[in-house]
């Protein structure tokens, strides 16, 4: 365990993604861009890709409830609540935290949306069970 802890422990509190000379070199030329190398900033911005797409799907109506997967959606609904409540944790709050927040709550609600989609559709394809007295 001490190996594993020593060699993760250069990580340990570092919130920049790319360091090598490239990529330190370009956003040196392109500042504007900077806020990209960092893992509070980066972090919503790769998770909303998660739920962009399943929102214009809902939205549009181009996933029908039979196509969805209920354990993927199961998982990511999950993978949401639980990262919504501790984005709300991290100290200090910023503004990326907050994203973080924002971004985990609306992939929970879409993927939980599209359990009852799933769910609703399921129960309209049972047939009712028939009284033959």
């Amino acid at each position: 365990m001490n190996a594993l802890r020593g060699l993760l422990n250069k990580y340990t509190g570092n919130q920049i993604v790319f360091s090598n000379k490239y990529a330190t070199t370009f956003f040196e030329k392109f500042p504007k861009l900077a806020f990209l190398n960092n893992v509070t900033n980066l972090a919503p911005m790769m998770k909303w890709s998660l739920s962009i797409v399943p929102i214009t799907q809902i939205l549009s109506g181009t996933k029908l409830p039979e196509n969805i997967d209920i354990y993927q959606a199961s998982s990511l609904c999950a993978t949401g609540s639980i990262w919504t409540y501790y984005a709300t944790l991290i100290s200090p709050q910023n503004t990326g935290t907050r994203m973080l927040a924002a971004c985990n709550a609306a992939m929970a609600a879409c993927h939980g949306y599209n359990i009852y989609r799933r769910t609703k559709w399921e129960k309209s394809q049972t047939l009712p069970i028939e009284n033959k007295n």
